[in-house]
């Protein structure tokens, strides 16, 4: 399908979306807020105040109407790693399905209780690898293999069609025409079809598609001429985080949009205060990309003065443990429950063999270790032990009990000190490890590496992510077993988490 028969079917099909979606929802509003050290107000379109607290909704809701009676009844198959789910939930729950929805393991908690509280007994969840790309792998599989009918989170135009009902929204809100449009990509459907509409009604506005800086999956999709995978996707915004873009999203941003920018997580987080300093309102980091992407190109004067800007909240699903990442400077910490030091000795596999014991269902909030001189050695844990394996951990807790020292609260546990003696390490190589947060995953780095060097020093701290982030010091005998064994850590770290780089660490006393 050509650019132009793209961009006309999805003009035809949003004007018919609208005698659909408001089925499930009302329309979403558009306020003006005010950012400090800003002459004029930005406008912002509310998606966060729609039926799942993010736009998704209108796509799903709108694809799943289109289908026939006989296709609904033979059951909904779908991918996502939150919003869309959520979208899917709701409609299934309205229009009698059953949906299978396919989520990365991964996934935060308050997404996958989100999914079961729109869609309850009409929705099931199966958690399948570690990414979006994963799960929708194996979504496809079940279609083809059940005759189920596969709902894309973004590359159908009917998917799209439903998103456009917010443009059509801000076309009809009064509040324009607006000389600017910044617009959130993940897959490229919400762009897509807000490009599409406003261009057909305002041909002089300007749309900006705005990517994540490792996220940037249009814009590497522009350069090479069609939809190409990244190697490697950051997750702190979630929502976007996608591998590829479509095929047909690719052809109609191709055409519509003026502009594809890209921003950083830090940009994000700043506006995401913005948000809340202005609305009282805390965007998921996706949901305050356009925003981010409207102060970037604002401070580096490349907005017009007096020029009229849109940006549109597009979601508000964040797991609240996400909060201190975003908001460090805030002092605004998430609270810890509790944490011990166990002393270990000090040789190869210890901590690995006290983390291996630990029960199921008790997760690593934090873990501080640094190689000293006291023997035995003691990191520092901090643990989250959920109502269930309340009893188990109590159990495992009086098998330690004589050696375990809790330091809940204690100053060097709340501020992180962890002291290490460079003199003690004889060849130490830093590295920096990310991995899938979920259980197991870091242990089987650990594991691999744990015959080839000894453990000097280990910083992991939980931050709401799909993805965790530790600093690992591994200490060889002398620089030859370095490098000797240099090779196989980074093979190792391949088979075992999502990826590895060295860090430069000074050791010297």
């Amino acid at each position: 399908m050509s650019e132009k028969e793209c961009v006309g079917q999805l003009r035809e099909a949003i004007d018919l979306a609208r005698a659909r979606v408001y089925e499930v929802g009302a329309p979403t509003p558009l306020d003006a807020m005010w950012v400090e050290g800003l002459p004029n107000p930005v406008w912002v379109k509310r998606e966060d105040l729609g039926p799942i607290n993010a736009y998704k909704w209108r796509g799903a809701y709108n694809a799943m109407a289109s289908l026939s009676e006989s296709e609904l009844a033979g059951g909904i198959v779908a991918a996502s790693a939150g919003n869309h789910a959520q979208g899917i939930a709701l409609a299934a729950r309205r229009l009698g399905a059953k949906a299978r929805i396919y989520m990365p393991e991964p996934t935060p908690m308050v997404k996958r209780k989100a999914v079961m509280l729109h869609g309850g007994d009409h929705v099931s969840i199966k958690l399948v690898g570690d990414s979006f790309s994963e799960a929708q792998t194996a979504a496809l599989a079940d279609a083809r293999e059940s005759g189920a009918t596969f709902i894309p989170p973004y590359d159908s135009i009917e998917v799209m069609a439903g998103q456009g009902t917010l443009a059509d929204e801000i076309f009809t809100s009064g509040e324009g025409p607006f000389d600017r449009v910044y617009v959130a990509i993940g897959g490229g459907g919400m762009a897509s079809a807000v490009a599409t509409l406003l261009k057909s009604s305002w041909p002089e506005v300007k749309i900006i598609g705005v990517e994540g800086v490792d996220q940037a999956s249009m814009k590497a999709a522009f350069d090479a001429g069609g939809p190409v995978p990244l190697e490697y996707v950051d997750v702190f915004c979630d929502g976007t985080a996608v591998t590829q873009v479509g095929e047909l999203t690719y052809e109609i941003c191709r055409s519509q949009l003026d502009e594809i920018m890209t921003v950083t997580n830090e940009e994000v987080s700043s506006a995401i205060k913005a948000h809340w300093d202005g609305l009282r309102v805390i965007p998921e980091p996706s949901g305050a990309m356009s925003l981010a992407g409207y102060l970037k190109q604002q401070r580096a004067g490349l907005v017009g003065e007096g020029e009229k800007v849109l940006t549109i909240l597009c979601g508000a699903n964040m797991d609240f443990a996400k909060l201190p990442e975003i908001s460090r400077q805030a002092g605004i910490n998430r609270r810890r429950d509790r944490s011990w030091q166990f002393p270990i000795p000090e040789e190869n596999g210890s901590l690995v063999s006290l983390l291996i014991d630990l029960p199921a269902g008790v997760s690593i909030k934090d873990l501080q270790y640094g190689r000293t001189a006291s023997d035995p050695q003691a990191p520092v844990l901090s643990l989250d032990v959920p109502e269930v394996a309340q009893d188990g951990f109590e159990h495992w807790l009086e098998r330690h009990q004589s050696r375990a020292l809790d330091v809940t609260g204690d100053a060097a546990t709340r501020y992180r000190v962890i002291p290490y003696t460079p003199s003690l390490m004889k060849a130490p190589l830093f590295v920096e490890v990310e991995f899938p947060d979920r259980a197991g995953a870091l242990l089987g780095f650990m594991k691999a590496v744990s015959p080839l060097a000894s453990l000097c020093y280990f910083n992991y701290t939980y931050s709401g992510e799909r993805v965790g982030r530790a600093l690992v010091g591994l200490d060889f005998a002398d620089d030859n077993e370095l490098e000797t064994h240099r090779q196989s850590i980074f093979e190792q770290a391949g088979q075992t988490v999502r990826a590895v780089k060295e860090v430069l660490i000074e050791t010297v006393a």
